[in-house]
């Protein structure tokens, strides 16, 4: 029985040592996790708000996924770091099983991250302005999506219409006859766009119409070459990069689960056999003091 106790006393102490490595690795993992999820919601919201990605959807699939997917991500990497660091302490299969699939869910979804980014700098950096912008415009005044979407860039960016400096906004002549978008104009009022492009054409020599001129995608190509596509290789190196710790998590997570089943398949082991001893050790006490 001592031998039994002995060896349940060094296997408990090795297996505390073992478990505080996985457990030390475990929240490293979730506070490098926890740090580049806030960067991924940082740099999503950039690219949404102050580079327009996702009104460009009619250019290509890939300006609205990408930054979707930086911001989904975002969102379930910080879940699942604040998720790890809650359980931690604990030594539960389950709650530790749970860290391993959300992780194998991520490690896919990150791996579509970067690829969408791939593909988008390949799109701005090799395709050129889509005539298709002139299908989304012609929809400004029957979709509000896509009238919001026009507006906000051309208040935003300060400019008219799609393609083209300086003339950009005689694109709204077939859309709108004669007329801009209220966004348009440098004071923005009510009906301050109307018949512009009447009094452009009616005198060609009229420069000061009070609205901006140049075509909104001339300078978001600009912007987006100079600016996005430097980003994107860097997103595409750090998303590399989660995607292996999230993938060595999840091989740690579940050595760390097998390691909890091993551990108590053998503390059931010594129970048993201490209990087994006991019985012995009392039955010859039995027979001894029979004998007397």
């Amino acid at each position: 029985m001592p031998i039994a106790r002995g060896s349940s006393m060094m296997s408990l102490g090795t297996w505390k040592a073992r478990s505080t490595k996985y457990q030390r690795f475990l929240n490293l993992s979730n506070v490098f996790m926890l740090i580049v999820s806030t960067i991924l919601l940082f740099t999503s919201g950039i690219l949404i708000s102050f580079y327009h990605l996702t009104k460009l959807d009619f250019w290509s699939w890939y300006y609205y996924a990408c930054p979707m997917c930086m911001l989904a991500l975002g969102l379930y990497t910080f879940a699942v770091s604040v998720y790890g660091f809650l359980i931690s302490n604990q030594e539960s299969r389950g709650l530790i099983s749970l860290i391993a699939i959300f992780l194998s869910i991520a490690f896919f979804v990150q791996i579509f991250s970067v690829f969408t980014a791939f593909e988008l700098r390949n799109k701005i950096n090799v395709e050129r302005i889509p005539t298709s912008y002139l299908n989304n415009m012609r929809e400004y005044n029957n979709d509000e999506t896509i009238k919001s979407n026009w507006d906000s860039m051309q208040r935003e960016l300060r400019c008219c219409g799609g393609r083209h400096y300086e003339v950009g906004f005689n694109d709204w002549n077939q859309i709108m006859a004669g007329d801009v978008p209220d966004s348009c104009c440098h004071e923005e009022a009510e009906d301050c766009g109307k018949g512009k492009i009447t009094y452009s054409q009616e005198d060609s020599y009229r420069t000061d119409l009070s609205i901006w001129k140049d075509g909104c995608l001339e300078i978001l190509q600009l912007k987006l070459k100079d600016d996005v596509s430097p980003l994107l290789i860097i997103y595409s190196g750090v998303g590399v990069l989660l995607a292996i710790v999230e993938l060595i998590t999840v091989v740690l997570a579940c050595s760390y689960i097998a390691q909890i089943s091993r551990r108590r398949r053998r503390d059931e082991m010594f129970t048993r056999a201490a209990t087994a001893n006991d019985e012995e050790y009392l039955s010859s006490l039995t027979n001894k003091e029979t004998n007397f």
